[in-house]
């Protein structure tokens, strides 16, 4: 496919000030006209020299370039979508009409709130619900491993060029998505991380989803901030809650104060989307067979965490077994601690 130099020119030009863009191509109908006859415009050499380098890495394989008409209705919505979306991965992501879901939270997550992460966006993947975020540390992360348990695509957008993957540990998960789903950034190959960035980077997460579930937010926080882009744009807001003496929960039970939807699973998800009838094939855990010991301890920590101290007096073991079932249930994904408390994942179907 052939590439058109003076529309990256152009994007790179106008990078944060993507309506301008848009306005500068409605007034002169293309973008070599516009450096033409545009006096607000310079090609300069260094744009030339940024522009070939752009080039170079859209003409490798499994990257491309996503013009607006290419975007979903969804993020061509949002008050101020990209023009341009640098893509690697598989191209028939977006393409595909599906159902769209952003779980965004805390960098700094506890093993509870990735936990459910996990369990939440491996239940939307295999419902064939596409799980949107934005690669970061904690719940991102946690969520784009969930949903690559499944079979469903999921996508992470950027707030760095495409082959600058932040934060530098993830890049393994960044590969293992670009060969089951797709990465995007609106910055061009070569952009690093910069503050600023992540927060515009947020209104495509958004953009892109009919729905935005947070999972574990401190009350100043970069998740609230995507929660209220998601309610600006009359999109579903969705948050878990957490532990009442958790900080990094306090963002989440402000959402349900100030009218989310308190969400406890993935079924909760499809339910509020009118989606709980969606085939989906098995989860994790739901054809294991336990013992009677192991069904009723894991019962005991359904509902809410449990300590050791008052498990010992719900369940008839000792300390030793006690403990032996709990790194058993652990072990198989059945249950989270985090603090000293336990909770069941949901992975289980105790009915």
């Amino acid at each position: 496919m052939e590439i058109d130099e003076y529309i990256l020119a152009l994007h790179r030009f106008y990078l944060n000030k993507p309506r301008a863009a848009l306005e500068t191509l409605r007034k002169f109908g293309d973008a070599e006209t516009a450096f033409r006859h545009d006096r607000q415009l310079r090609y300069s050499d260094d744009l030339k020299r940024d522009v070939a380098k752009d080039i170079a890495w859209l003409n490798q394989p499994d990257c491309y370039l996503l013009k607006r008409e290419a975007f979903p209705d969804n993020l061509l919505s949002i008050f101020d979508p990209p023009n341009l979306l640098f893509a690697k991965g598989l191209p028939g992501v977006l393409k595909t009409p599906a159902h769209r879901v952003a779980i965004v939270g805390a960098r700094k997550a506890s093993n509870y709130g990735r936990q459910q992460a996990t369990n939440i966006a491996e239940r939307l993947s295999r419902s064939g619900i596409t799980v949107v975020s934005g690669l970061a540390m904690g719940i991102d992360a946690a969520s784009h491993e969930g949903a690559l348990l499944g079979p469903g695509p999921t996508i992470a957008v950027l707030g760095t060029g495409c082959d600058q993957i932040y934060p530098r540990r993830n890049w393994r998960l960044a590969e293992r998505i670009c060969s089951a789903g797709l990465i995007l950034s609106e910055y061009p190959p070569g952009t690093r991380a910069f503050p600023s960035h992540f927060p515009r980077r947020n209104r495509i997460v958004t953009g892109l989803c009919e729905a935005t579930v947070v999972i574990e937010a401190a009350q100043k926080s970069g998740s609230l901030i995507s929660a209220r882009l998601a309610a600006s744009e009359g999109r579903e807001v969705m948050a878990l809650p957490g532990l009442v003496t958790n900080a990094g929960a306090k963002g989440c039970h402000q959402l349900i104060r100030d009218g989310a939807t308190l969400i406890e699973s993935g079924a909760d998800i499809q339910r509020e989307l009118g989606l709980e009838g969606t085939p989906g094939l098995q989860l994790a855990g739901e054809d294991m067979l336990l013992r009677p010991e192991l069904r009723q301890l894991l019962a005991c920590v359904e509902r809410e965490p449990q300590t050791i101290d008052t498990l010992m007096t719900r369940v008839e073991l000792s300390i030793e077994e006690l403990t032996v079932s709990l790194i058993s249930l652990e072990v198989q994904g059945l249950i989270t601690s985090d603090g000293g408390y336990y909770l069941a994942t949901g992975r289980y179907d105790l009915s």
